[in-house]
């Protein structure tokens, strides 16, 4: 990390993706990120991680077979 604004900017990403950042910080964070390697490359790790979470999916587990529920009921006596 570069200094202490890296810091700084680090903390404001995550506000700044969501649309949540007031202005006058948007416009320090841009600035910012002209010209900071380390700054960019962590915001699009923060935008490809936002990406995969979108992208996730829950899968539901079929329901346990016959078979294993009546292991699952020995097993638990």
């Amino acid at each position: 990390m570069h200094d202490r604004r890296c810091k700084r900017i680090f903390a404001m990403l995550s506000e700044y993706l969501d649309g949540d950042l007031p202005v006058k910080n948007c416009s320090e964070l841009e600035r910012h990120l002209k010209g900071c390697e380390p700054c960019i490359a962590y915001l699009q790790s923060l935008k490809d991680t936002m990406e995969v979470c979108r992208r996730y999916r829950v899968v539901k587990a079929p329901p346990p077979s016959r078979k294993v529920r009546e292991a699952l009921r020995l097993a638990l006596r």
